[in-house]
């Protein structure tokens, strides 16, 4: 009778591969919890205000007050229309387009009034997209001051948009 030789049975050990690819799975699983955590949008809160109409400037809240976040709306559900107040010829329809692939509804590419030219684009909200605004600002590189209140009227015809872009010539060349 012939014996088969049989490897010995006891603990293996783990392949130092494996430990590191988990190490490298987690990693990558947190980076992208943490990064769905924090894209909450600007952490700018909009208070509502007390009923006597009076607003309060402070955003932190007391327990029980009436002061409350407003989630951010998605690019998707803002719509935009650039005016070219840089004169840089074709400015406002580029722009136009790259908010449009960055998923923002837009309105067709407008012209500022007549002897306006911007050398720092202006961001102007509606009354409730501030938010909205300030997000816009931080994806095109401008700083948070380019956000300004929606004069009234507003320099153009907003076509149903919900935020205009007064471009100026510091990103119209870029």
């Amino acid at each position: 009778m012939q014996t088969t030789e049989r490897p010995p049975t006891g603990p293996t050990r783990p392949s130092p591969v494996r430990g590191v690819v988990l190490v490298a799975v987690a990693a990558v699983l947190g980076f992208f919890l943490l990064r769905a955590i924090d894209d909450s949008g600007s952490g700018i809160a909009v208070e509502t205000g007390s009923p006597s109409g009076e607003q309060s400037s402070d955003t932190t809240a007391p327990p029980g007050s009436d002061t409350t976040t407003t989630p951010i709306r998605a690019q998707a559900e803002v719509t935009v229309i650039v005016a070219n107040a840089s004169g840089v010829q074709g400015a406002a329809a580029t722009q136009t387009d790259r908010l449009a692939m960055g998923g923002y509804k837009t309105a067709p590419a407008a012209n500022a009034p007549e002897g306006m030219e911007l050398s720092t684009t202006e961001i102007l909200p509606a009354a409730g997209y501030e938010q909205e605004a300030a997000r816009m600002a931080t994806e095109l590189g401008l700083a948070p001051e380019s956000v300004k209140p929606m004069t009234d009227p507003p320099p153009v015809d907003m076509a149903g948009a919900n935020i205009l872009v007064l471009l100026g010539t510091d990103i119209a060349q870029g």
